[in-house]
């Protein structure tokens, strides 16, 4: 059995040496929730230089209120995150990840053009212990396909010792540690509801709270990453650099 040491110091020497000089602290951290081909609902953002509850915002399309490109270069410069060096997604799409085609289709442009994109799934796919540990605990699954093991975002946090609250598991995956039980966040319903103003209150507050776990999980497992393979001198010369 795989031990979740192994599996974790697997995915953080893999991700750096893909990715020598990746400051996790100095990125954005990425996430869409939609149907793709332009018609997304919701844009979270994680941008940790910022403190506290500030390092999580996000843009959601309302009836009236379309997410545009100047709205979001807007969003980006209040947020003081334009210098972002990195953008810090969990996608398809291998190293050019499916998150920045969705993003262009959205705005109409890609708005990171100069910026240097990390697909974390891809890193995954290449973290050969870490699948192996992913196949062995399979604490996460999907509910109609049990046979297939999913290397998702989900099953990435649990190797790190990342666990959501049943509210913000996606109903469709079952889990080992909720004794084969689904989660309960339907996000592209509620996500509709909450855009046509139908959602209930705790549906919202589950909403932003599910959102803010997928970007802000990112950045806990890609700086605890850095935290495994470099001492605190050498991170300090690494943004030092930067």
């Amino acid at each position: 059995m795989t031990s979740l040491t192994e599996a974790r110091a697997n995915f953080a020497a893999r991700l750096f040496e893909m990715y020598p000089s990746f400051i996790p602290t100095q990125s954005i951290y990425l996430d869409l929730e939609g149907r793709k081909n332009g018609s997304e609902d919701i844009l979270s953002l994680y941008w940790p230089v910022l403190t506290g509850s500030e390092r999580f915002t996000w843009m959601r399309l309302s009836e009236n209120i379309p997410i545009t490109l100047n709205g979001f270069l807007k969003h980006i410069e209040s947020l003081r995150a334009s210098e972002a060096k990195w953008i810090i997604v969990f996608s398809g799409g291998k190293e050019e990840p499916d998150e920045r085609n969705r993003l262009t289709d959205l705005l109409g442009k890609d708005p990171f053009i100069d910026r240097d994109w990390i697909n974390l799934h891809h890193v995954v796919q290449k973290s050969q212990s870490l699948k192996q540990s992913i196949r062995e605990h399979r604490n996460v699954w999907h509910c109609k396909d049990r046979s297939r093991v999913r290397y998702s975002l989900e099953a990435l946090e649990w190797e790190f010792g990342i666990e959501r609250a049943q509210h913000i598991r996606s109903h469709s995956n079952c889990y080992r540690d909720l004794a084969g039980g689904n989660g309960a966040m339907e996000v592209l319903s509620i996500s509709q509801r909450s855009k046509n103003g139908t959602a209930s209150d705790d549906e919202e507050t589950s909403l932003k709270q599910y959102c803010e776990a997928d970007v802000k999980n990112m950045f806990h497992i890609a700086n605890t990453s850095e935290r495994m393979v470099f001492s605190k001198t050498e991170r300090s010369s690494r943004r030092s650099l930067h």
